[in-house]
């Protein structure tokens, strides 16, 4: 392979290795003539060529040279040779790189012998550099170099290690695969340790073994179980050593290179975490492929995996709870649904039973009845319609929730059912000072559910007129060519911009103090809403603080030809008056009133009057704190009776306006309420209340208390008038007043016996202990308070 120099100047190894780095010193010091190459002034011109080519270059290069292609290389090429360097130098390939030959020297072959170059792109070999066969990837080209006549002389390589970039891609593919892990395949943590082990087992280069552990139940201490494992292990599951396992789990070490059973020689453990857990919940055990050298590299990127692996059990484990507080919320919710059913439907058996012999009674009697008997039987059969009402209301939610309302289409005249709907209002907005203006067309007959469109009329109507405390409402409706429009607008008080968006949510209210009635369980709009979306229809609303509110509901017209309208009945006339509560007062006597009564529903302050006036008390009523404030401080009563829900401030606010009032102070207050329960109790007593009364009540019972704490009032102002140190009688008259009183009350809850008997048994055993009767009483009112705060019942 050699060949005449073109000219006679020779060259030395100085001129051909110039550089100042280990290489080039190795080939200057090299015995060239010690080799198959000879002495340097004596090569051929075209190898002298190639290697002032080869040797200033920064890219690694390689010139094979002769039949047995010695090598010669740069230094950038040294530093893929690692231990080989320096014996590489001058040596031959085949001897140099023997652990590959079989396939490189199949490569030189075909350069040589077919004078082409041949190249590869990440190309895997299996090279022995660090004293362990490592698997290195490579990016090259063989290129002939021709002497005279295209005779090969030599074989040029330029070349790239891609290791890092290949095995670099590999991982990321693998971190990516993790980070895509189901967590919502209900399988939970477990679950996920096997998807784990599966993503990592599917590239065996990398991962030639993999094996998960978790705590049974993910409970610290618990033992720990081998979820899943991927890998030829090269034995039985059951020989391997789990030492290594349970230190990095039990937090001994954070992290352990281990020594596996098998074709792989070595494996690193990491611990597996979970969001809100100290201890470690299991590890993960990463084999390390056998040409890879276990370094720092390697230790770090396993504890990646097991970081991604644990972030997927934080995501599954929340994902699995979240799911099953779901399925809990869903399965509460049906149960609420067959509960509010069951309810309403028992509710309506004995309404109808209710309802109907109170009607035959109004009808058949009415001549014959005492206007007191009338009035309270009046009272009664609005009580029934109103509470039919609600159920019904009730009812239509249940439906809408479980998607069981379905509108019942048939042609309906739209015009008399809004007129009706709308005009049933009319006695209850002349009364209020209200203009009611309706405006219909004729003769709108549509295909629709008439009765789900009544309802719709009649709760909008409701609405404004129940927020309206002056000015005007008005319901007007529109057809147009493809749709009918209902506006309702009220100059009433308006919605809150913030509440706005909340208006049609189920048991949602707006407070407002000067509503007409604050009572109600707020799902009025709320039904509107899910009727209009069962009549593919909405609704709109703008509103305006101290301004008024505008609903607009636009429903589709479905003409129909030639169909006569369908009668519809729309809600009793009487369930309007029941829906409403005046708040004005009215005074009974033009004296000092024996009870002031604070009570915003019409019908319980009337029932109320009737029973404290047969008694012969004087009476004075009020709609609203403010109202019952100025009555009371112009003419201070003997007590306050006032129920709790009021429109505004409640009644327990009241008790502490009297109890701040040095006017007022002295009065006793009974609260009267539907909440029931013992925190509800002790909060009333607390703030200064003299009793409390939980409806339902018996008449007896309400006439009774009222009495004792009348007495006591009226003995206290006696006592205070006579008495000529005013300040010292006034704390004992009130602590006297106080105790005393309610020790009567508790009496006569407990025993059902009138206020009489609960002074003649307080005495009797007052005198059978020898006990002041005001320490006696303090003793009956600490035994009961205990008694409802141990088990909320009071003590026999």
């Amino acid at each position: 392979m050699n060949s005449a120099r073109p000219d006679d100047g020779s060259a030395r190894p100085v001129e051909l290795f110039p550089g100042d780095n280990a290489t080039d010193a190795t080939f200057r010091e090299l015995d060239w003539s010690a080799t198959e190459l000879g002495p340097v002034d004596q090569w051929p011109y075209e190898l002298v060529t190639a290697v002032r080519t080869v040797m200033p270059s920064t890219i690694p290069m390689l010139i094979w040279w002769g039949p047995h292609l010695v090598q010669i290389f740069n230094h950038a090429y040294t530093n893929f040779l690692g231990a080989k360097f320096p014996e590489a130098a001058g040596q031959r390939a085949s001897d140099c790189w023997s652990e590959m030959w079989d396939y490189v020297g199949g490569l030189c072959a075909q350069v040589v012998d077919g004078r082409e170059p041949v190249h590869g792109v990440r190309q895997m070999f299996v090279m022995e550099r660090y004293g362990y066969l490592e698997e290195t990837y490579w990016t090259f080209s063989y290129s002939p170099i021709f002497g005279p006549n295209r005779t090969v002389l030599g074989v040029f390589v330029a070349t790239t290690e891609v290791t890092m970039q290949v095995l670099g891609e590999r991982r990321m593919h693998a971190l990516l695969r993790l980070g895509s892990l189901d967590m919502g395949d209900g399988t939970g943590p477990p679950g996920i340790a096997r998807a784990a082990v599966e993503v990592l087992g599917s590239e065996p280069r990398e991962f030639p073994l993999v094996a998960a552990y978790l705590r049974e139940d993910l409970a610290e201490n618990g033992r720990l179980t081998r979820i899943a494992t991927s890998g030829d292990t090269g034995c039985e599951a059951s020989t391997w050593e789990y030492a290594d396992v349970v230190r990095v789990v039990d937090g001994s070490v954070p992290c352990e290179v281990t020594e596996v059973v098998g074709n792989v020689p070595r494996a690193v453990v990491t611990p597996l975490t979970m969001a809100g857990r100290i201890e470690p919940v299991g590890a993960l055990l990463i084999g390390v492929n056998g040409h890879r050298v276990v370094d720092d590299s390697i230790v770090s990127f396993c504890g990646v995996v097991a970081e991604r692996v644990s972030t997927a059990l934080t995501a599954s484990q929340a994902f699995e709870m979240e799911r099953r507080r779901v399925v809990a919320l869903a399965e509460a919710d049906t149960a609420k649904t067959r509960l509010l059913e069951t309810v309403g439907h028992e509710f309506r058996t004995p309404l109808t039973l209710l309802a109907g012999p109170l009607d035959s009674v109004r009808e058949s009697s009415s001549s014959q009845l005492s206007e007191p008997d009338r009035q309270s039987l009046d009272v009664v059969h609005r009580a029934a319609v109103r509470l039919r009402r609600l159920v019904d209301d009730l009812l239509d939610v249940v439906s809408a929730d479980a998607g069981r309302l379905e509108a019942r289409l048939e042609p309906t005249d739209l015009t008399a059912v809004t007129r009706d709907c709308a005009t049933l209002f009319a006695a209850v907005a002349s009364d209020s000072g209200l203009e009611l203006v309706v405006d219909t067309p004729e003769n709108v007959v549509v295909l629709t559910d008439g009765e789900m469109w009544s309802k719709i009329v009649f709760n909008l109507v409701a609405n404004a007129v129940k927020y309206t405390p002056s000015g005007r409402v008005s319901v007007r409706l529109n057809a147009e060519s493809d749709t009918v429009r209902l506006v309702v607008a009220d100059t009433g008080l308006g919605i809150p911009a913030d509440e706005l968006s909340l208006i049609f949510d189920r048991f949602h209210r707006v407070e407002h103090a000067d509503a007409r009635s604050i009572e109600g369980f707020g799902i009025g709009l709320a039904l509107v809403s899910d009727l209009l979306t069962a009549l593919n229809g909405r609704i709109d609303v703008e509103s305006e603080v101290a301004v008024g509110s505008t609903f607009t509901v636009v429903v589709p017209r479905v003409p129909v030809e030639a169909a006569a309208p369908v009668e519809r009945s729309a809600t009793p006339t009487d369930s309007v008056s029941a829906i409403f509560s005046a708040h004005e007062s009215t005074t009974a006597t033009s004296g000092r009133a024996d009870i002031l009564l604070v009570e915003d529903n019409v019908d319980m302050r009337d029932y109320l009057v009737r029973l404290l006036t047969v008694e012969g008390w004087t009476v004075a009523t009020a709609g609203d704190i403010e109202i019952a404030l100025d009555l009371a401080r112009s003419t201070p009563p003997g007590i306050v009776l006032t129920d709790v829900m009021l429109p505004g401030r409640s009644g327990l606010d009241l008790v502490d306006d009297i109890r701040r009032d040095t006017d007022l102070r002295r009065v006793p207050v009974i609260l009267l309420t539907a909440r029931a329960g013992t925190d509800f109790v002790l909060d009333g007593l607390g703030r200064g209340a003299d009793d409390y009364i939980v409806k339902p009540f018996q008449d007896r019972e309400l006439v009774a208390r009222v009495r004792v704490h009348l007495e006591l009032s009226r003995m206290r102002e006696q006592i205070l008038v006579e008495s000529g140190n005013q300040a010292s009688t006034l704390r004992a008259a009130l602590d006297t007043r106080g105790t005393i009183g309610r020790a009567l009350g508790i009496l006569m809850s407990v025993y059902r016996i009138d206020s009489d008997a609960a002074f003649t048994q307080l005495t009797e055993l007052s005198q059978n202990s020898n006990r002041k009767t005001r320490d006696l009483a303090s003793m009956i009112i600490d035994d009961f308070t205990a008694g409802l705060s141990n088990n909320g019942r009071p003590p026999s």
